[in-house]
């Protein structure tokens, strides 16, 4: 294990934890604490989660399914779905919301790629119809972060990474869950200095390389800011560590 998924383990295993998780959310009525729920959980508890496992313990096994229902045509738990880095638990603005974290070392793992059409545990018409039902979802949450931040341009088929990410916080918003979506760039990981990779040295580094990857897809106009889901809100904010 290395570059961001080890420095995530290594955050999430430090004394300071809480502290810094606290600092790096300050300024978005957020918060942890002791008595909230994260994954992964360690070096040998560091499986990446999916939110409809977190959602199905820690929230309940209605929206857990609903998620699913959303996201996949085929409605299979079988059916992988993004894994996050780390999801916490939170409380925002006294309302038990989300933490969720996307770690990156280096500017290679800021993914312009669209997703690709993938065989999965279903038959081949279902890998194409999931493909199809993504595609929507992400146009969904378009279109209605589109209403009142007209720039915003997610979409499967660029920049699927970070359009999926904002697609699942305006989901998770829309159903009275308020999330904060944490970009975080790990500085100096020297475990990924090799292949010439663009290691982020500094916090201006960092959010150099977010900020023109952002833009690709209208990012860029709503991060740091809350965004209007009807029944919560989410934003999108960029950290170093």
């Amino acid at each position: 294990m290395k570059g961001s998924q080890y420095a995530v383990i290594k955050l999430v295993e430090s004394n300071d934890f809480i502290k810094n998780i606290n600092k790096l959310i300050k300024g978005t009525k957020a918060e942890i604490s002791r008595y909230d729920n994260w994954m992964p959980k360690s070096l040998y508890n560091d499986k990446e989660a999916e939110l409809k496992n977190f959602l199905k313990y820690n929230f309940n096994l209605q929206i857990a399914n609903k998620i699913v229902e959303w996201w996949l045509y085929t409605n299979s738990w079988s059916n992988r779905t993004p894994v996050w880095d780390l999801i916490s638990t939170c409380t925002i603005n006294g309302k038990k919301g989300l933490l969720l974290v996307e770690g990156k070392a280096h500017s290679d793992e800021l993914n312009d790629k669209p997703k690709k059409k993938t065989s999965d545990s279903g038959s081949k018409e279902g890998s194409l119809k999931n493909h199809e039902r993504i595609g929507e979802a992400i146009n969904e949450a378009n279109e209605y972060i589109k209403d009142s931040h007209p720039e915003i341009n997610i979409s499967r088929d660029n920049c699927y990474q970070l359009s999926n990410r904002i697609a699942y916080s305006w989901w998770l918003a829309n159903q009275g869950v308020p999330v904060v979506l944490v970009y975080l760039g790990f500085l100096n990981c020297h475990d990924m200095d090799y292949n010439r990779r663009k290691l982020f040295k500094n916090d201006a580094d960092w959010q150099t390389c977010f900020n023109e990857h952002a833009k690709k897809v209208g990012v860029d106009t709503i991060t740091n800011k809350w965004v209007d889901c009807g029944s919560s809100k989410f934003i999108t904010i960029c950290k170093s560590f």
